[in-house]
């Protein structure tokens, strides 16, 4: 993280915030504006009501897509046809976690949002840890514009891909393999109307992904932020050591360690709701992303069908990012125990003494990512890598 904050991009982004507070509730309320305009969602209001028009309309895609994708992978001609439609139907279920998220935890995901502002708000006030927190927003705002890019050409590409077919090969062909039975997309009504409809469930998912995928980020970003502000409060404590043995200083250097323990208390509790509102997402995610990829492996073994190496990608890159911040956060929490090493303890008064003796002992109990079972971290991600490997071996060998 810290060698992301040297780039020049981050540099420049830096320097257009002038408040990180204001810049983070910006990027909420537009988030927040696109899911209430497109999904029907809204996660910055408790009052708010599921009951609407675009909140149905975003269930009756989601539920007739499942519909469709088992009903083509019921009537597929080959191996390759099934395989691919088992897992996009994989892909589909994981959206469903959201749900979990997004409604049934509404009131964590609202807490969650508001507490990093109150966060921000509290941080900027002073001007090293303003520092801190307005290059954690910085890396924010830059991946908010490459979650947005990266979609927004996923869309693109994602919904123009049967047109350009259609146009290359002369023939009516889709997006997605999957259709309605009941529709003959050999004739031009049926053609437009489960092309739409295939667009629409597209616009969807990569809203929903975007949105979601920002969130995330945000969260755990915030989370490494507040071990850097602690850090930053033990490094002025170890400058007070050094000074003058006055009154003034000993009461600073009390107030100072009390405030760590309460940040590292207030850490391991944001982190706690965030994993207990994501947990079923994060264990969707890697169930998910990990059996799409063992069942497109079969389609590639078997009907030599190349192009489920595309989905392969983006469904290990998914299980990758998750990974990559679960590591992260580790190495923050790990780097936080060299930091209380690092201080002069034997300058340091008796009472300052035991709460960073105590400090030291709460620090070693680190919060990470989790999914229920286990913790989402580049373990994690090599583990299921492994399983993938041997059941793509198991696949070579029984086809030799």
């Amino acid at each position: 993280m810290e060698t992301v904050k040297k780039f020049k991009l981050i540099r420049d982004i830096r320097a257009e915030i002038t408040d990180p507070q204001k810049t983070y509730d910006d990027m909420m309320h537009q988030l927040n504006s696109v899911a209430q305009k497109y999904l029907g969602m809204d996660t910055l209001h408790l009052e708010f009501s599921f009951v609407n028009r675009r909140f149905i309309f975003l269930l009756a895609i989601m539920s007739t897509f499942l519909y469709a994708d088992v009903e083509s992978a019921v009537l597929a001609g080959d191996v390759g046809e099934v395989a691919y439609n088992i897992a996009v139907l994989g892909i589909g279920l994981q959206g469903f976690a959201k749900f979990d998220a997004y409604v049934y935890r509404k009131e964590s995901m609202h807490t969650l949002v508001w507490q990093i502002s109150a966060f921000l708000n509290k941080k900027k006030m002073f001007d090293g840890l303003n520092e801190i927190v307005t290059a954690n927003v910085a890396i924010m705002v830059l991946l908010k514009r490459f979650y947005i890019g990266l979609y927004g050409f996923v869309f693109v590409s994602m919904s123009s891909l049967g047109l350009i077919s259609s146009l290359s090969s002369g023939e009516r062909q889709l997006s997605f393999g999957f259709q309605f039975s009941f529709l003959d997309t050999s004739n031009w009504v049926g053609y437009l109307a489960t092309y739409i409809y295939q667009v629409a469930g597209i616009l969807m998912v990569v809203i929903s992904s975007c949105c979601n995928d920002i969130l995330i980020v945000v969260l755990y970003i915030t989370a490494m932020g507040m071990y850097d502000c602690m850090m930053f409060d033990l490094r002025e404590l170890s400058k007070l050591s050094q000074m003058e043995k006055s009154s003034a200083n000993k009461r600073i250097a009390e107030e100072r360690i009390k405030s760590v323990i309460q940040q590292h208390q207030e850490v391991l509790e944001f982190l706690e709701l965030s994993n207990e509102t994501f947990s079923l997402y994060f264990l969707m995610s890697l169930v998910c992303m990990t059996a799409a990829i063992a069942i497109l492996l079969v389609a590639l073994v078997w009907n030599r069908w190349y192009a489920g190496l595309v989905i392969c990608f983006a469904a290990s890159s998914q299980i990758f990012a998750l990974s990559l911040l679960g590591t992260l956060l580790l190495v923050k929490s790990e780097e936080l125990i060299d930091e209380v090493y690092s201080i002069t303890w034997y300058d340091m008064d008796l009472p300052v003494q035991r709460s960073l003796k105590l400090f030291l002992l709460m620090s070693q109990h680190v919060k990470e990512i989790s999914y229920r079972f286990g913790v989402m971290n580049m373990e994690t991600y090599v583990q299921s890598h492994k399983m993938i490997y041997s059941f793509f071996t198991m696949l070579v060998t029984a086809q030799e």
